[in-house]
């Protein structure tokens, strides 16, 4: 509380002088500029920045943070209690992030325009269905003259890999519970299993439908002229004007007078603006407990090899939990989760200690662009679970896949022999197949880790376990059909979780949350090698490779002792 008090008295002190500054940057009638470009979360991670900076000074280049929800919303509030503040000009490039992030940018946008302020959206290098999804929330679309429209649309696509590792005399063989795991289908099958092609085809129809609405509402069509517009595409920028999915056309220089304004309008760089902005925000005084936030992130590993970014190690996830169980600072607890899943053990592990922490302290799941699986499993416990209608989720399943290579050693002229103590000793080896009764035994493991799953699902939920397996059997869903099934118990953005989260808690908690990291002492495991590090990074800057793909690998890399997996490698990155 003393530190408070002294950054707001030097805050009082110096407010004429913040205020005055303010009011010469952004006079009546000014417009925000604010650039979409790159990643965009909903939270930033804790040390990104530095992180960030620290990338770049190595590569000896420069670099730039994604952008974050939580940021946005703070910028939106922050103009629309300023009279000052005529509208914000968007400027779209190209988006990294999932269509539950994108559903918030569209709810950042749409919160502006309930204020009174204007919202212009220029796409300077035209739009995919994301970046134009995202836009057209906003009162005006704008686009370069040259650029164009990409396919509108949404498709499902895998490239299946059985035929290639059979002629390398490699055969997968997978053990899945129940009929929509698909994880492993790339590996053993030549086509999509028609349970596969059903749950692929519900989440479709869920992001196609909200693709027209978005249509049907900012451009002011009815839906069967909205659905026309995604049919013939794709666009050249005019064509689009023609067709009324954009507003008109403007380079750079010409943006101002598409604003709308008398005269020239001041444009200001939103950053300065925010930043202006937090130095006049006086900190309250409260010194009680606030939410805390513990994130899980990417592939859920037990025990990572690697400190890689993009893995959850389940010792570091639990310890933070125990952290925000044990500080009095906490009130109440949102999991973020952003996670296809992983090992079963390790999600088990953080489930665990979700349910120790909910003993003591309120505990709201929130579900970012994907938490299914081992993403849903660590989630299961929280006392109530927030997702976008466009979050993929669900995929309460188990799956295990071994890569038999008998036929690869024949094709090569090699043999391999065994001695051993004990008659499964070798049972994981790639080079020999399984007799009837050891299919059994694992087949006996792998239901019993389905079962335990479902279990806890239903335990979380409040159900039978008779209610929840229908809904179980490896089943992806979109956020919207899990919310209509009980899975999820709310719509909306990591605001809404947070709001529940100081609901749940029954007594006053900060306004602002905080992120909880595991403390000081928790193992950190070491950098993975160079060329892992340069392999990853250069198949996501290339787009060579889906979120899933990239996932499944860091998970191989940094746990390759994991057998039985709750994971959920649906294609694409929708």
């Amino acid at each position: 509380m003393l530190g408070t008090l002294v950054t707001n008295s030097l805050r009082a002190a110096l407010y004429p002088i913040s205020a005055a500054r303010r009011a010469t940057l952004a006079p009546k009638g000014t417009w925000l500029t604010l650039t979409l470009d790159g990643a965009v979360t909903e939270i930033e991670r804790p040390f990104s920045r530095f992180t960030h900076s620290l990338q770049a000074m190595l590569r000896g280049g420069s670099a730039k943070p994604g952008t974050t929800l939580s940021v946005l919303r703070e910028l939106a509030e922050a103009a629309a209690a300023d009279p000052n503040v005529e509208g914000v000009l968007l400027r779209i490039e190209t988006l990294q992030c999932g269509s539950a992030v994108a559903t918030g940018l569209r709810e950042v946008i749409a919160s502006l325009r309930a204020s009174g302020k204007r919202v212009v959206a220029w796409l300077p290098g035209g739009a995919s269905t994301r970046e134009l999804y995202v836009a057209l929330a906003a009162d005006t679309v704008l686009a370069t003259p040259q650029s164009g429209l990409g396919p509108l649309g949404y498709a499902a696509q895998t490239t299946f890999l059985r035929g290639l590792l059979a002629r390398g005399g490699l055969e997968a063989e997978v053990y899945a519970r129940r009929e929509f795991k698909s994880a492993a289908e790339q590996f053993s099958r030549d086509s999509y299993s028609e349970a596969n092609k059903v749950q692929l085809g519900a989440l479709l129809d869920r992001l196609h439908e909200a693709l027209v609405a978005a249509i049907v509402e900012g451009r002011k069509v009815d839906e069967h002229r909205a659905k026309a517009m995604v049919e013939n595409s794709p666009y050249r920028a005019a064509d689009a004007v023609r067709e009324g999915l954009l507003d008109g056309l403007a380079y750079e220089d010409e943006l101002p007078t598409k604003l709308g304004a008398a005269g020239k309008p001041t444009l200001v760089k939103a950053g300065l603006y925010l930043a202006l902005s937090r130095v006049m925000r006086f900190e309250g005084l409260w010194n009680g407990p606030r939410v805390g936030v513990v994130e899980v992130r990417g592939a859920i590993v037990s025990s990572s090899q690697s400190s890689m970014s993009g893995v959850a190690d389940a010792r570091r996830v639990g310890a933070a939990l125990r952290s925000a169980r044990a500080n009095p600072r906490i009130g109440a607890v949102v999991l973020y989760v952003d996670s296809r899943g992983g090992s079963a053990l390790a999600s088990d592990l953080i489930a665990h200690e979700v349910e120790r922490l909910r003993e003591k302290k309120p505990v709201v799941a929130y579900f970012s662009d994907v938490a299914a699986s081992g993403g849903y499993y660590v989630a299961a416990l929280a006392q109530e679970i927030v997702a976008q209608p466009l979050t993929v989720t669900g995929s309460i399943g188990v799956i295990a896949m071994r890569l038999l290579a008998q036929r690869m050693l024949e094709k090569l002229g090699m043999t391999h022999e065994v001695i051993r103590r004990g008659e499964r000793a070798d049972l994981m080896s790639p080079f020999r197949g399984w007799s009837e009764d050891e299919r059994a035994a694992f087949d006996r493991e792998i239901d019993g880790t389905y079962n335990d799953f479902v279990s806890i699902v239903a335990r979380g939920r409040n159900r039978d376990v008779a209610e929840i397996e229908p809904l179980a059997r490896g089943r992806v869903y979109a956020g919207s059909d899990a919310h209509a099934l009980g899975l999820v118990d709310h719509l909306g953005g990591m605001d809404v979780a947070i709001a529940r989260a100081r609901a749940l808690a029954g007594t006053p908690l900060g306004d602002r949350p905080v992120v909880v990291t595991p403390p000081r002492g928790t193992v950190d495991p070491p950098e993975p090698a160079a060329p892992v590090r340069a392999l990853l990074a250069f198949l996501e800057a290339q787009s060579m490779a889906t979120r899933a793909e990239t996932d499944l690998l860091r998970m191989s890399i940094a746990s390759p002792k994991e057998r039985l997996f709750a994971w959920d490698g649906l294609a694409g990155d929708l």
